[in-house]
This record gives C-alpha cells, structure tokens and sequence, in this order.
C-alpha cells in the first residue's frame, strides 16, 4: 500500500467515520504496534488517530448522554440510535466551529480538579437547542434521534447535562458509604435537575444509570436522594420503572437457572452460576433501598423470586450427586455371608458424556459458592459437598486400594477413573485436594 488514490482515500475515511469506537480503538492499537509504514498506511494511521481524537473530544463534550446512544438490555429505558450522537456532534462542528476548537483544547488538558465545564456545558445546550429546531445542520441528527427516543427526549437530557456531568463526578462517593454529607449532595443534585423541567427527575436517575456497569445500583442512588421511600410511595410514581426492571431481571435470570442443564456444558454452567450471583445482589439491593411490605407487590413478587431462586438451586445441587454416581460408577461386591459394598466398576473404560454431565453440576455448584448464603441455599450446599466429599473420598482410596494389590485391574483405566475423582476434588474442595489425588495415583 505504497500510495492510494484519491478515491480509495475518500472510501476508507468514509469507513473509518462510520466504524463504532472500539474499533477505531483497535484499529489505532494495531497500527501503532506494526511501527514503519508506506505512505498509503501513514495515510491511514493519521486519519485513524484524527477519529479516535475527534472521538474522544465528541465523548467528552456529551459524556452525559452518550451511554444512552447505542445502549441496549433490559435495563435501558432510554435510548437513543448511535448515529444521533455522531450527527450532532457534525452538526455543531459546522455550526460552532470555534466553541468546538476550543471544547477540544479543554479536552486535551482536562483536569477535573481545576477546570471548567461551561464551554462543553454550553454545547450541549447548543445542541438541544438545534434539536428542537431540527433545521439546516441540526436536520439529521433530529431525525436519527426521532428513530430511537424522540429529538425531544434527546434535547431535555441535553438540558440537564451539566447537572448529570457534575454529578457523575460523585457517583464513586454515592455507591459507597453513604453520610449524610454525600446524601445532601445527591439531594441537592437531583433538585437542580428537577428545577430545570418538572418530568427531569426520573431522566436524571435514567442518564446515572446508564453509566453504571451494574445499573441495578442506581436503587442505591434512589434510595438516598428519596431516604429510603417505601414501596408503595415507590411504585407508584415516576420512579416505578426502576423497581420494576430490577424485578423483572431477577425473574429472568431465576428462570435462566431453572432453564439450565447439566447436558449444556461447563459454559452453560458459568452463566448460571453468573445468573446467581447477579441475582442475589439485584435482590440485596432492593432490599436495602426500599421499605418493602411483606403483603405489596414488590415485597410478595421478591419473596416469591427468592423462594424459587433458592428452589432451582437446591434442585441442581440433589441432581449433582446422582451425575458424579453415573461418572464413577460402582457394583455390588458380596464380601460375606450378608455383607455386600459398592465397588469402583474398572470393567469399562469412563463415560465421558456422563463425566461431563457431572463435572458441569459440579463446577456450577463451586461457582455458585460466594452466593449461598445470601440466596437461602448454603445449608443445602453444604450437606450436597458433606455428601460428595465422603463418597469420592471413599472412592479414591478403593481405586489405590485395588491397584496396589495388583489383580487384574487396568492400571491405565484405572488412573483414567482417578484422574476424573481428581478433578471433581477440585471442583467440590479445592484445587490442592486435587492435586493430592493425583500425586498418589501416580505413585501408586
């Protein structure tokens, strides 16, 4: 790529102009690691790091609004197209070229401790204010904002920017310990949101959220600029939606985990255990941030998610021991008149398909660990592991016991069959009791 021509030139800027942030970010990262290039690819390294500059001033100036471009999940009430935010951001260039020049010199040098916000603070109102007219330059992004929330959505979080952008500031201090210091920021936050329109309170919850990586915490938020409402003051305003979808994800997520199947892999078995985790949280802070009443409908919904929460779990943890059965097989062994004991069967090599089986329950339940307690199933787990830990140490010792006398037993399949009480060791213990198994496996 020696030279390109004009119109290759013209094409790939095109590409680059439209290709989302990450990867004009990867693109940037790779070229700057190839080193030396021809002019073509000088070419293109230099229009690249324009964007990503370009890019990152656009992000700055509309950092408030600019999760909301492009957001998606259950948890994204408002949104808005991403093109919306790159054709804004076209649309002041051409009409404010200098304020922009300056935004970016602002941005280049930005501290948050000693600089001033007014100039990006006063292009976002700039902007809300083309969108309202939604004429000459301000025409596209109009009607890109019109494809997703509305441009009238758009301008009135564009309005309360500067608000959003101070508070953002303190979102750190806010999900931590709250003091009645923090609390009284975050109350007088959310009234100069709610001075500039009477419906830019819930927005202002909306804009924090959507900067969460864990938006279910904006309950957290909620609940200190509300002092702890309670659930009927709650559900029945503006805010509901915020209750509501924490609610509703807890109930997709139980579900996902009824949904699971030891036959859907280790894979599967990660994204339970992830279902869990999330969902104990969701409902720990829900708990926290409201007053519920045991006879509302939150309150009841949430005792019902948690009672089957804990119900799938259990049921999941009862099939993990008839799996590991299936796994290390036993047969019936007479050793007297009246006596009979379940022997490892080393006739058949292992059933891999069932060790699987047995090995997705097995690192479910290991992973599900951290939220036993706070999701009403630790008594149940620990009696399952009491339960796996005796039967596979019974097992290992009988293996070793069998080898070392030397009748007739595979040695091979034999160690196959201890290799896999290992590693469910390790799932149901720890590592180190695996690596224990292994050890004397090999010195037997």
């Amino acid at each position: 790529m020696s030279h390109m021509s004009d119109g290759k030139m013209a094409l790939v800027r095109g590409l680059i102009e439209q290709a989302p942030d990450t990867a004009i970010q990867s693109l940037l990262a790779a070229l700057g690691a190839d080193g030396n290039h021809d002019a073509g690819l000088t070419a293109v390294q230099y229009m690249v790091e324009t964007e990503a500059s370009d890019r990152r001033a656009r992000n700055f100036v509309f950092a408030p609004i600019a999760p909301l471009c492009g957001a998606s999940g259950p948890f994204c009430a408002l949104t808005f197209p991403p093109r919306a935010l790159s054709l804004l951001w076209k649309a002041l260039k051409a009409e404010a070229p200098n304020e922009i020049a300056t935004a970016k010199a602002l941005v280049s040098r930005w501290r948050e401790a000693d600089t001033s916000a007014e100039v990006l603070d006063k292009l976002c109102a700039r902007a809300a204010l083309g969108l309202r007219r939604g004429d000459g330059d301000f025409a596209a992004a109009a009607a890109a904002a019109d494809s997703g929330g509305g441009r009238g959505a758009l301008a009135a979080c564009l309005d309360i920017a500067p608000v959003v952008r101070r508070a953002l500031q303190e979102m750190p201090e806010w999900l931590g310990r709250m003091t009645s210091e923090k609390a009284a920021k975050l109350r007088l936050a959310y009234r100069d949101a709610a001075n500039v329109a009477d419906d830019a309170g819930p927005r202002f919850f909306e804009m924090l959220a959507a900067h969460l990586t864990e938006p279910w915490l904006i309950l957290r938020v909620i609940s200190a600029a509300m002092y702890r409402p309670n659930e009927a003051y709650v559900a029945g305003s503006e805010l509901a939606g915020f209750g509501e979808r924490v609610l509703a994800d807890i109930e997709r997520r139980v579900a996902d985990i009824g949904a699971f199947k030891s036959a859907a892999g280790r894979q599967a078995a990660h994204a339970a255990a992830e279902s869990v985790h999330v969902a104990t949280i969701e409902i720990a802070e829900l708990e926290q941030s409201i007053h519920l009443a045991s006879e509302g409908a939150w309150g009841q919904r949430l005792a019902r998610q948690k009672k089957a929460l804990a119900a799938q779990i259990e049921g999941h943890l009862k099939t993990s021991a008839g799996a590991v059965a299936l796994a290390l097989p036993l047969q019936t062994v007479k050793i007297g008149p009246r006596t009979i004991r379940g022997s490892p069967r080393l006739s058949h090599d292992p059933d891999l398909a069932a060790v699987e089986k047995a090995a997705t329950l097995l690192t479910f339940m290991n992973e599900a660990r951290s939220s036993a307690a706070a999701g009403g199933f630790a008594s149940a787990r620990a009696k399952t592991l009491e339960a796996l830990e005796r039967r596979l140490d019974t097992y290992v010792e009988t293996v070793l016991e069998e080898l070392r006398a030397d009748d007739g037993v595979d040695p091979d399949r034999a160690k196959a069959f201890l290799e896999i009480a290992a590693e469910f060791c390790g799932l149901v213990r720890d590592e180190s009791s695996a690596q224990v198994v292994r050890r004397r496996a090999a010195a037997a």
